[in-house]
């Protein structure tokens, strides 16, 4: 099995978590509504990124609304 954070599609709540911030950061900036989806030469929290700001953009489900919310209670959680 991977370490938490090396795949995409994420598998829970723990992989998004293990994305690096910036590469989260660089694929939610780099979206355009025209752009195809990115593919594996791009870091998975790249295309975690992208795929957010996809989702903010055209506001339509993708599939993801479980660990959107499974992260948000996560990082709700005291430390």
């Amino acid at each position: 099995m991977s370490e938490p954070g090396t795949v995409f599609p994420p598998r829970d709540e723990w992989d998004i978590a293990a994305y690096p911030t910036d590469e989260i950061v660089a694929g939610y900036r780099d979206h355009r509504h025209d752009d195809p989806e990115p593919g594996p030469n791009h870091s998975p929290g790249y295309r975690w990124g992208w795929t957010n700001r996809r989702r903010d953009v055209t506001h339509e489900p993708d599939g993801f609304e479980p660990l959107r919310y499974a992260f948000i209670e996560l990082s709700r959680r005291p430390q």
